[in-house]
C-alpha cells in the first residue's frame, strides 16, 4: 500500500516528536524513585502547591500563574519537596508572561547566604542558569553561569528537564543545546521547587505534567 504525502509528513512529525522526547533523559545520572507527579487534571490547586505572590488557577488541565500588580513583586509559588540530587521535568508555555523561573532555595542551615540558590530563567527570547545573589551582602549580584538566545513561541508547549547532581546543573529543552553550570554551593539540600513568573496582570505562564525523580 502506498503512503500519501500527508501520511509521510505525519509519520515524519511523529518521528521528530519522539526523538525530541527521547532526548529529554537525564545526562548527569540515572532516574531513581519518582518523588512527585502532578498533571493538574482537577479544578483546584493541588495540595502543597503554595502561593507566595501573584495569582494561581487550575483550568484546562494546566496550572496558570500570573503576576498581580498590587503585589509589586513577580508571582512566586513553591512546591515543598525535600530533595538534593534530582531531575525535574515540566511542560510550560508562555501566554503573555515575560519570564518563567524554575529553581531552588537552600534548605535552612545549609548555607550562610540569604535568598535563592539558583534558577533556570526563561524568557521568550533567551534562557539561562543563574546563581542568585546573597541578599545579606549588598555587593552580591546574580550571576548568569550559562546563557543562550532562543525563541519560545507564545501558546506553544515546551518541555524542560532540569537536573542537579552534586554541584553540577544541566538544563535541557527539546531541540536546543543544553545549558550546563557548576557552583560550589549547588550540592546542598533543598526544601522544594521554586517557581516565578512576571508580566502584566493578565499575562500568564502555564505549567503541566510536573515530575520529579531522585537522580542517582
Amino acid at each position: 500500500m502506498k503512503l500519501t504525502v500527508a501520511c509521510l509528513a505525519f509519520v515524519a512529525a511523529l518521528t521528530i516528536s519522539s526523538a525530541s522526547a527521547a532526548e529529554l533523559e537525564p545526562k548527569l545520572g540515572k532516574k531513581g524513585a519518582l518523588l512527585l507527579e502532578e498533571k493538574f487534571d482537577g479544578t483546584e490547586l493541588p495540595k502543597n502547591w503554595n502561593r507566595n505572590t501573584g495569582k494561581l488557577t487550575v483550568a484546562d488541565g494546566a496550572l496558570k500563574a500570573s503576576e498581580v500588580a498590587a503585589d509589586m513583586h513577580a508571582a512566586a509559588f513553591r512546591r515543598p519537596l525535600p530533595l538534593q540530587d534530582a531531575a525535574i521535568l515540566v511542560k510550560f508555555r508562555f501566554a503573555g508572561a515575560r519570564m518563567f523561573h524554575l529553581g531552588f532555595d537552600p534548605a535552612p542551615g545549609e548555607l550562610k547566604k540569604k535568598g535563592h540558590l539558583f534558577s533556570v530563567i526563561i524568557t521568550p527570547a533567551n534562557w539561562s542558569i543563574t546563581e542568585h545573589n546573597d541578599k545579606s551582602d549588598p555587593k552580591s549580584t546574580n550571576k548568569a553561569l550559562a546563557r543562550a538566545t532562543a525563541s519560545f513561541e507564545p501558546g506553544k508547549w515546551y518541555e524542560l528537564l532540569l537536573e542537579v547532581k552534586g554541584d553540577d546543573v544541566l538544563a535541557q529543552i527539546g531541540g536546543l543545546e543544553p545549558l550546563r553550570a557548576t557552583s560550589k554551593d549547588f550540592h546542598v539540600k533543598k526544601p522544594g521547587l521554586v517557581f516565578r513568573t512576571g508580566g502584566k496582570d493578565a499575562d500568564e505562564v502555564h505549567l503541566d505534567e510536573v515530575r520529579v525523580w531522585e537522580l542517582k
